[in-house]
């Protein structure tokens, strides 16, 4: 199914079902490969439909980036150039309604950041009520909540209605919290008590700590409940004349083992339809989101495997259903959705485009590599063009091991060798997944 709404006479499919059916056998030596094959009949007779797609795409894309800039902006009026953050791969971060109040979880580090912008004159207790909201609201906002707190893609949509285009919504049914079972419930009186610690040696509102320190001595004790990190806050100064408070609350230990089982039972279903190991999806997922559904890129790639919708998610949906469409953020943003493609696209590099690479140890590292950077990209590590098929002459001469060494030390870009060598190490963390 497409996630975006197309006019009518502009629904866009492939469909290749009858090429296939005609193939009786896999063809001998020297005959062309139906793959080749089916990519020339579809280069000769698609290009109209492959000129619509990138006209949907660019419109889509200018959209997103507008969205982006003008929550930049809005962020800048508040906090100032220097404190402008935005969501990533790794990191979500999301305002309050009055942009007071921003949410940073580091899906990396396992830290949530919660920061609350305070003027000169304002009472402490109004600071520390919004981030003790904002704090639990962590434990129990789901993929619903952060659609809705997805401000840029909202301005994108508000864009692209006036082009007719509609991006689809979170699933009503998408209601359960995503780090409940690592977030901590956080205690209203030692949250307190660590602003409080924090804003005395500042002049930050001075005359509402009184007041809030009066009503700590009135109200009942807290049972505190036991951390296993040290939950800490600060004040600083920014460029605007304003302070921040930040309060940063450590996620459970063990959070990315539990958040990457939320994903098993996805994970272990596509890997089995794709013949491949569920440690490799796992690795992946972990390398380009640390497990962030809500995870993006300046690509721009969506979602926890990182899926660029005019090139990976756009060959993955093709080769599952054999449909050619462009599919949306918040589509990629679904973890169904995302692993099922993800999968997929690693299934068309291994079995599509690096398919004449014999050894399939070789050929997972090639795909690993290709999974970042492009396939075309691994073959010009090896013969300096982007042919795969010269590539192939020579990697197959080699030992995995050596083309491992090659990948690391070659690969035209360093983010990507760092990519191969962090993807097959996370790759033994999960290896226990492939004997399920």
């Amino acid at each position: 199914m497409s996630s975006i709404s197309i006019p009518p006479g502009q629904k866009l499919k492939i469909l290749v079902l009858a090429f296939f059916l005609g193939i009786a056998a896999w063809p001998a030596a020297g005959q062309e490969d139906p793959f080749e094959a089916l990519d020339k009949l579809l280069e000769g007779n698609f290009e109209d439909i492959d000129r619509s797609l990138e006209e949907q795409y660019q419109l889509i894309d200018d959209a997103l980036e507008s969205g982006n800039a003008r929550l930049a902006e809005e962020i800048i009026s508040f906090w100032g150039q220097d404190e402008t953050k935005l969501p990533s791969k790794k990191q979500w971060v999301d305002y309050s309604q009055d942009f007071q109040t921003r949410r940073v979880i580091d899906f990396e580090a396992g830290i949530v950041k919660v920061e609350r912008l305070v003027s000169q004159d304002e009472s402490i207790i109004k600071v520390i009520d919004d981030i003790n909201e904002a704090a639990k609201s962590v434990a129990s906002d789901s993929m619903v909540d952060l659609s809705e707190k997805d401000l840029a893609l909202s301005y994108a949509r508000e864009s692209l209605a006036e082009d007719g285009i509609e991006l689809s919504e979170a699933p009503v049914g998408s209601t359960a919290p995503i780090l409940g079972e690592v977030s901590y419930k956080l205690d209203s009186a030692r949250l307190e008590s660590l602003v409080i610690a924090a804003s005395e040696n500042s002049d930050v509102a001075k005359s509402g700590m009184a007041e809030i320190q009066e009503a700590e001595e009135k109200k009942p004790a807290e049972q505190s409940v036991p951390i296993e990190k040290k939950i800490s806050a600060s004040v600083k100064k920014i460029d605007n004349g304003k302070k921040v408070v930040r309060v940063e609350i450590p996620l459970r230990q063990n959070y990315d083992a539990v958040l990457a089982n939320k994903y098993a039972v996805e994970i272990s279903h596509e890997a089995e339809i794709q013949n491949l190991p569920p440690s490799l999806l796992f690795a992946v997922m972990e390398t380009e989101s640390n497990f962030n559904p809500r995870a993006r890129s300046a690509v721009p790639a969506f979602g926890l495997m990182q899926l660029v919708p005019r090139s990976g998610a756009m060959d993955a949906y093709e080769y599952v259903h054999g449909e050619k469409v462009l599919l949306d953020p918040e589509y990629l943003y679904q973890a169904d959705n995302n692993v099922e493609l993800g999968a997929a696209y690693l299934s068309v590099l291994q079995n599509r485009y690096l398919k004449r690479i014999s050894n399939p140890l070789t050929r997972e590292y090639c795909a690993i590599a290709a999974y970042n950077t492009g396939a075309g990209n691994v073959a010009r590590s090896f013969v300096g063009t982007n042919s795969v098929r010269a590539a192939v002459e020579i990697i197959n001469g080699m030992t995995p091991s050596e083309v491992y060494d090659h990948l690391e030390q070659k690969l035209p870009y360093e983010e990507t060798r760092r990519y191969i060598k962090k993807v097959t190490k996370a790759k033994t963390k999960y290896e226990d997944y492939d004997d399920i």
